[in-house]
């Protein structure tokens, strides 16, 4: 209550105040001057300021160092606000159209949450560059506070710890500004859509070294087909420069959402093709819900030692509350028309995330070698208390469903379990990024982290409830290492390898992990600018593999083993071209042949089919997908500042089972948008599904999720500055 007294002070006070005070103007200048002195130079290239995602481009997630993007032997893609904004993004499916290979994936989201591909296997979430929470079980992630995102592709375990073996996605956000800025807007929608933000920032009055920062939003929709989602955030954040070679940032993040989960969409009927029906056509329990708190201190000291040493220090603790309604399960429609096998599930999980993290830069040389060492130490906590129990519900018919469940009152519980996860990780790692000379760069990285972790309560297996323990200590150690040689300064050959190694302490399964999570990547490819930068042309071919993660296998009673194991081969692009002022193109592509390397059987009891799924592909994942977008913003005339956009969505088949047996058949998506900038305020609309047509976004238990019919959304937006 004191911190929001606060801000409300700073926000009604006079704006004239500070500009009265002459002494705090001559301070408050001092600052902006200091500021200016210790930024680093922008970097430019022929066609002037540099562009996110390109060769210059300086993207954290690829070294935790200022090594641009055409140095690091790996694939990072960079998706900025303003791309996010023109494109009227409001959730993380759309934002991830503009990076090639990631596909949305149901488990572990299950509508409620954002769960991701990247080359056909799963990826992980860092913001700021710290985890951000586990694993499984995510959280819807708005982007209203999202300055960029960065997404690292393949195994990332050498720089960040526990990191998926398709990659991780860095939400980067907006940080505090000593310069005053106020944007305040609204959008109206489809489906009942209606959301409005502010944010803020700017020298706090009378304390010229302190800046601050508060982004708000609130968000509502009745959704398509019933999916409705409450989303309430608010995100203070203030820096304060101790001096001039020392800075504290200080943030905290409250997030509010309740969102009805669908983990059926439209199920597939005895012959294995999607069914008949409408769209609309709902099969999931009416009264699913998830009631998700989150509450995040997160702070940064940065001491700029000197010109070539600096250090970072940062401590986050995250608190998080969950509680889930959703169904659990569910099989196709029978012969008959009858889908059996529904049930519900109820699920309360308590977590708690603590890091510490203390990493410093070094900038050396030997000889005429130069070296960007970093080296760091981090300390990470997991406690989590979590149950979970099972009804079940009564069949429903497919074409007709009528769905009779109206409460979890007077439906048979089946507990299956009730357990406290918790870990203790001590970690060291390590990297160099070597300039052998202006065209030859190496970098070599490793990690080693120690693990402790329990997994203590009941747990429900094969029909008998029982208490169990499991308590294990692991050493892992994971390495990064690759090379770049650049002909010029507008082409870069690299050649990287990685690996990654982490236990899975998510909730999903019914118990953690007694091996690590494993995968590498081998990768080779080419970043270039081109046309005396007007195009941006990047390539990458890559061979990943993910080892020893959770999948359940006939006869287990719906036990989990680490029994899983893909791979995946192929070659993705992404493009930028900008032939004319005004005009700009982006796209990305990629094909490849993901696999499943297991070979445990699996078996389809309605269509009485039982075999092993080695050589079959990775549910939820299309071995070719690709998108377009482009704009053009009229730059002269009365309508100045007009600007018109378009974009193509392509996604291949895909399966929702891991015998392929239920496939999911491709699609392409139309969107349109047109804003216009008038001074101070902007306008845009943006439209979802131009031909209406039907589509699926991904894989549920025996069904495909609906994506959105034509839609569309009107935004106003006020700038002060």
């Amino acid at each position: 209550m004191g911190l929001m007294a606060f801000l409300s002070t700073w926000v009604l006070l006079p704006l004239h105040a500070t500009a009265q005070d002459n002494t705090g103007k001559e301070a408050k200048n001092e600052v902006k001057s200091e500021a200016k002195s210790t930024a680093l130079p922008e970097i430019k290239i022929t066609t002037g300021r540099v562009r996110p995602g390109t060769l210059e481009d300086i993207a954290r997630t690829g070294s935790k160092t200022d090594t641009p993007l055409r140095d690091i032997p790996a694939s990072i893609a960079v998706v900025p606000a303003a791309l996010l904004q023109e494109q009227g993004v409001t959730d993380m499916n759309d934002a991830m159209r503009n990076v090639s290979s990631v596909q949305p994936l149901m488990g572990g989201g299950y509508g409620f949450g954002n769960s991701f591909t990247s080359r056909g296997l799963a990826l992980s979430y860092l913001r700021d560059d710290l985890p951000d929470g586990g694993a499984q079980n995510s959280y819807f992630r708005t982007m209203y506070d999202v300055d960029r995102i960065e997404v690292l592709k393949g195994p990332g375990s050498a720089l960040f710890g526990v990191a998926g073996p398709g990659g991780s996605i860095n939400m980067i956000t907006k940080k505090p500004q000593y310069n005053f800025d106020l944007s305040v807007g609204t959008m109206l929608g489809s489906f009942g859509t209606r959301n409005g933000f502010l944010d803020l920032t700017g020298v706090i009055p009378y304390m010229p070294n302190l800046a601050g920062r508060v982004i708000a939003n609130m968000e509502h929709t009745d959704g398509f087909r019933g999916l409705e989602r409450n989303i309430v955030e608010a995100s203070p954040s203030f820096i304060w420069r101790l001096a001039p070679d020392k800075t504290l940032l200080i943030d905290f993040d409250h997030r509010e959402m309740k969102i009805k989960p669908d983990n059926y969409g439209i199920l597939f009927d005895g012959n294995s093709h999607l069914a008949n029906v409408s769209r609309e056509t709902r099969y999931y329990t009416p009264f699913n819900k998830t009631d998700h708190t989150i509450n995040r201190l997160g702070l940064i000291h940065n001491w700029a030692i000197s010109d070539v040493l600096s250090m970072r220090t940062a401590f986050t603790y995250d608190a998080r509350t969950l509680e889930i309604i959703r169904n659990g399960g569910g099989n196709q429609g029978n012969a008959a028309g009858i889908v059996t096998g529904r049930d519900a599930r109820s699920q309360f999980d308590i977590a708690g995330y603590t890091q510490l993290q203390n990493e410093f830069i070094w900038k050396t040389n030997t000889g005429p070698v130069k070296h960007t060492f970093l080296g760091g130490f981090e300390y990470k906590n997991t406690d989590i208390t979590t149950t979970r129990a099972d009804f079940t519900l009564p069949n429903v018919n497919l074409l007709s469903p009528v769905i009779l469940e109206t409460s979890l009152n007077g439906l048979v519980r089946r507990p299956i379990f009730d357990r406290r996860i918790s870990s203790d990780q001590t970690s060291f790692y390590a990297q160099d990024q070597i300039d052998l000379t202006d065209k030859f760069k190496l970098r070599l990285g490793i990690r080693n982290d120690l693990v402790k972790y329990s997994d203590k309560g009941f747990q429900f297996v094969s029909g008998n409830y029982g208490y169990r323990e499991i308590v294990q200590t692991k050493s892992l150690t994971t390495y990064s290492t690759g090379g770049v040689y650049q002909p010029t300064k507008f082409l870069a050959f690299y050649a990287g390898y990685s690996t990654g190694a982490f236990i899975n302490l998510a909730t999903e399964a019914q118990n953690v992990s007694t091996a690590p999570e494993t995968s590498d990547q081998i990768e080779v490819g080419a970043k270039t600018t081109l046309l005396d930068g007007k195009a941006d042309f990047n390539v990458a071919l890559f061979q990943t593999s993910r080892n020893n993660y959770f999948i359940t296998l006939p006869g287990s009673g719906g036990q989990a083993t680490q029994d899983g194991n893909d791979r995946s081969r192929g070659v993705e692009m992404s493009l930028g071209v900008r032939p004319m002022p005004g005009l700009n193109i982006i796209g990305n592509g990629v094909w490849m042949d993901p696999e499943t390397l297991s070979r445990n059987v699996a078996t389809n009891s309605v269509l009485g089919v039982t075999r092993s799924v080695f050589g079959t592909r990775p549910a939820g994942v299309a071995t070719h997908m690709g998108s377009l977008w482009g704009t053009y913003t009229l730059q002269s005339g009365l309508a100045r500042g007009l600007m018109f956009g378009f974009g193509v969505t392509y996604k291949g088949d895909s399966f929702a089972d891991t015998l392929n047996l239920l496939k999911i058949p491709s699609y392409v998506v139309l969107d349109a948008a047109v804003s216009y900038r008038i001074k101070r305020m902007d306008l845009a609309v943006n439209i979802k599904n131009l031909t209406d047509a039907t589509y699926y976004t991904n894989p549920t238990f025996a069904g495909a999720l609906p994506g959105n019919p034509l839609s569309a959304f009107g935004s106003i937006r006020f700038n002060f500055n």
